[in-house]
């Protein structure tokens, strides 16, 4: 029994050491216009993370590319009021943030690898509303097949002349 208990406290040791850590990772912060926030949501730890804040907020934003909506992270984001004044800013979001906004229009502004998006929408602050944002992914413009057109002259050299 002793034995069992020198294996299994270093264990349960670790796993509680590793759940704070991941607490950490993903945890509330306040952003510069004192709106509270969490950003996160790569990795199945950081997901149930996420998962377990959703309820603290009014507002979900998800960040993804592709037609198979791959998650992605490093997104530039700003939020605008109706007078255009910024009321919330993120200079390297992960794939979710969650926050709470006040009711009103605003105009999200989001930027990924140089292409930017914007975003007009009414918010109730009594509602979770949820927000998803996808760029378009250029491997999946690349993967298009070209046709083969079975009546095209045969390709003549840059130099005909030197043709017999």
């Amino acid at each position: 029994m002793l034995i069992k208990w020198r294996i299994t406290a270093p264990l349960l040791l670790t796993l509680l050491i590793s759940t704070f850590c991941m607490a950490d990772e993903v945890a509330i912060q306040q952003e510069d216009h004192g709106i509270a926030y969490v950003t996160g949501g790569i990795g199945s730890e950081e997901v149930e993370a996420m998962e377990s804040f959703k309820k603290q907020f009014n507002l979900y934003f998800l960040f993804s590319e592709g037609k198979a909506g791959r998650v992605i992270d490093d997104i530039q984001l700003s939020i605008l009021d109706s007078k255009q004044q910024p009321v919330f800013t993120l200079a390297h979001a992960a794939p979710r943030v969650l926050l709470n906004l006040a009711s009103g229009k605003y105009l999200v502004i989001a930027s990924y690898l140089g292409s930017e998006q914007r975003y007009r929408f009414v918010h109730d602050a009594k509602k979770h509303q949820r927000v998803i944002l996808n760029w378009r992914n250029k491997i999946d413009e690349d993967t298009v097949e070209p046709t083969i057109e079975e009546d095209a002259p045969p390709a003549m050299p840059a130099d005909a002349s030197a043709l017999p």
